[in-house]
């Protein structure tokens, strides 16, 4: 493995979540990487007519392709609510691009949605002065979330959804089409707030200048904490359970059977409902079963939830009270009259969670977001704003 390939994995991780509004503390991502843009087309009407859950799912199984497609190699991403964005070496995308493929048609062919996928060089983001830095924040002792800053990701999205310019930037739909989603759950009930409300949040800076856009991230930080609290955290352990009904597994037993009916959907349902149980049943008495650690297994979900990141957006989803959602909403309202930053939001009664799974031993991680459109219709309310200039 050459010594950029494993750039990532040797950053020192960032201790502190206020402190990825820091540009210092940031690397610039070597310019033989390259940016992978997936989303779900026409995720707004997919999300009207109820199928968030659909949508959310195709969004973390772009992560879990992609990552399964790349052994031994560790990738920065962010998930997005309908699509995800992950960076990975250039000489590694042919494997990439087969996953990739393997995802689009499983997209089509069983859930019935088009995924977009679009790949742009790293090197050629910065040669039109889109820099692409990254740092590693630590959630927990046993997840490590990537946080990107710069300006290329924004660029490298428009590229790829551009009616023109996308087609140079797409996934080729010629050649082989495999994807492996090993690792990808989605086992959980939907998450109850506690406050009132969840809060799905998303902040972008007005300004150009990377230190004056970088301070207003850090007041933003600030203002999140000094209304919200501590208790802003969407994940308690007194809200997790297991789902047990027919249908409640039906994203995942469709991705890993690759059917949408059949006798393989089936005993895929079925075998997925039986591990479920049997979570429920170790968590319940505090058992360990093949590296399952049932009286600690919930903690760790907890720690190891994705509720807050940073990609030159600031994304939050936060369990919050009307009153104190009223004076947020009020604060950033008077930031964004200020001409200092655009937000959009989008609350909900329930939150959804999505995980990848390497290993029960704590390498996992938890994508959660507001039930009901989350990140996505927040963007929608975002985009409203940045037009509306």
């Amino acid at each position: 493995m050459s010594d950029s390939h494993a750039f990532y994995r040797e950053l020192n991780a960032i201790e502190r979540f206020v402190d990825v509004a820091d540009l210092a503390l940031y690397t610039q991502v070597p310019d033989d990487w390259s940016v992978i843009i997936t989303d779900v087309q026409g995720s707004t009407k997919a999300i009207e007519a109820g199928r968030y859950k659909d949508v959310n799912s195709l969004g973390v199984a772009s992560i879990v392709a992609v990552r399964n497609a790349l052994p031994g190699v560790d990738i920065p991403f962010v998930f997005g609510g309908d699509g995800a964005t992950l960076l990975c070496p250039t000489a590694l995308l042919p494997g990439v691009e087969v996953a990739l493929r393997g995802l689009q048609d499983l997209a089509t062919s069983v859930f019935e949605l088009g995924m977009r996928a679009g790949v742009v060089s790293v090197g050629e983001l910065r040669e039109s002065g889109h820099p692409l830095l990254v740092a590693r924040f630590r959630a927990s002792q046993h997840v490590a979330l990537a946080m990107f800053a710069g300006g290329a990701l924004a660029e490298a999205e428009r590229l790829v959804k551009h009616p023109e310019l996308g087609a140079r930037y797409a996934v080729s739909s010629e050649g082989p089409r495999h994807a492996d989603f090993t690792g990808f759950e989605c086992r959980w009930q939907p998450v109850p707030n506690r406050a009132g409300q969840f809060v799905s949040l998303l902040v972008q800076a007005v300004s150009q200048d990377p230190e004056e856009a970088a301070r207003v991230y850090l007041a933003t930080i600030q203002l999140v904490d000094d209304v919200l609290g501590a208790g802003a955290r969407p994940v308690h352990t007194a809200g997790l359970s297991l789902a047990s009904g027919p249908k409640a597994f039906e994203q995942e037993a469709r991705l890993v059977s690759g059917r949408s009916a059949g006798a393989g959907l089936y005993f895929a349902r079925l075998k997925i409902r039986v591990m479920a149980w049997l979570g429920t049943t170790l968590m319940r008495t505090g058992r360990e079963l093949a590296g399952f650690d049932g009286k600690h297994y919930a903690d760790e979900v907890v720690a190891n939830t994705d509720y807050r990141k940073f990609d030159d957006t600031l994304r939050m989803v936060l369990d919050a009270s009307p009153e104190a959602l009223a004076v947020l909403r009020e604060r950033l309202s008077e930031e964004h009259r200020a001409g200092r930053l655009c937000f959009g939001i989008h609350t909900s009664d329930t939150a959804l969670m999505t995980c990848v799974i390497d290993g029960y031993d704590g390498n996992h991680v938890h994508f959660v977001d507001g039930a009901d459109g989350g990140y996505a219709l927040a963007a929608k309310a975002l985009q409203g704003q940045l037009k509306a200039r």
